[in-house]
């Protein structure tokens, strides 16, 4: 079985290696991951800085076509929610480096007393430095609360993914499954058959060092969701609708391909879905 899984994997990976080096030669600026990082005192968390400007929202009709050769089997219809790229602006802001763990995670936890609707505790799930696994919405916002910060908005986090220049993936437009916990969930390819601890794959940083942000766990933003939002948000400092149908998840998981964890990618989750996570976020003025 998997021996098949495998090959599937190389099946689908062989086109889109193909197809994706030929726009590699687009990726003409690279932003350096920014030095000035900071660590909250509530929960230790290292968190990176995400200057303030304008970055590539969404996914393009140049990007619709190379995904009908990556994804030939896909509806392209299954893209419309990312449409229309558009620029957006946002402030500056922080953005926690990895996801949150069961370390922090039971810390708020036993401060609090709070009681998760939602939460694996029991192993191979509740190890420390994995990160917290299967909360609901209100589960993050209550532990962002309590540690000072809040949940990114999900045009922040996709800059934080992404950078400025609409990559496809935190580190580039070429597919490369050793530089996320992803694909099929058998840990052939990343050593993990489930979730893997936080921060094993630097090598899939973002442009600001934000690590984690494709694959491992689907992440929580603040915004909930509706699938044309796009059609009509703002470009400044967009915080999505103000209802719709459950919140907005980024990042795929563990459990998914090349195609749900590229940076664009949106889903919206019913609040008590599974394999979900998330990371907070802080504005600048926070730190002031």
């Amino acid at each position: 079985m998997k021996h098949n899984q495998f090959c599937f994997i190389l099946i689908l990976t062989i086109p889109l290696l193909l197809a994706s080096a030929c726009r590699e030669g687009m990726d003409t600026h690279t932003v350096e991951p920014s030095p000035n990082t900071i660590t909250t005192q509530k929960d230790s968390a290292v968190m990176v800085f995400v200057p303030a400007g304008d970055f590539l929202m969404g996914t393009s009709d140049a990007d619709i076509e190379l995904y009908k050769e990556i994804f030939p089997l896909r509806n392209i219809s299954r893209f419309d929610n990312e449409r229309p790229q558009r620029t957006v602006y946002v402030d500056a802001f922080y953005i926690d480096q990895l996801e949150v763990t069961n370390l922090q995670y039971k810390q708020f936890l036993t401060e609090t007393g709070y009681e998760p609707k939602q939460y694996l505790d029991y192993p191979p799930h509740n190890i420390d430095d994995q990160p917290a696994v299967v909360l609901e919405w209100s589960d993050a916002a209550a532990y962002a609360e309590w540690a000072g910060k809040r949940l990114p908005t999900e045009a922040e986090w996709e800059k934080a993914a992404r950078g400025t220049d609409g990559r496809i993936w935190p580190w580039g437009n070429v597919w490369d499954p050793t530089k996320l916990s992803g694909n099929d969930g058998t840990g052939l390819i990343d050593g993990y058959k489930l979730t893997a601890p936080v921060g094993q794959f630097p090598q899939g940083a973002s442009p600001y060092g934000a690590l984690d942000m494709a694959g491992n766990l689907w992440e929580w933003v603040s915004d909930w969701y509706k699938e044309d939002y796009y059609d009509s948000a703002p470009y400044m400092n967009p915080k999505g609708p103000e209802t719709g149908d459950g919140h907005v998840l980024k990042g795929g998981s563990w459990a998914e391909n090349l195609d749900f964890t590229r940076c664009a990618n949106r889903f919206g989750g019913n609040p008590g879905s599974l394999i979900r996570g998330f990371r907070c976020a802080m504005d600048v003025s926070k730190q002031k």
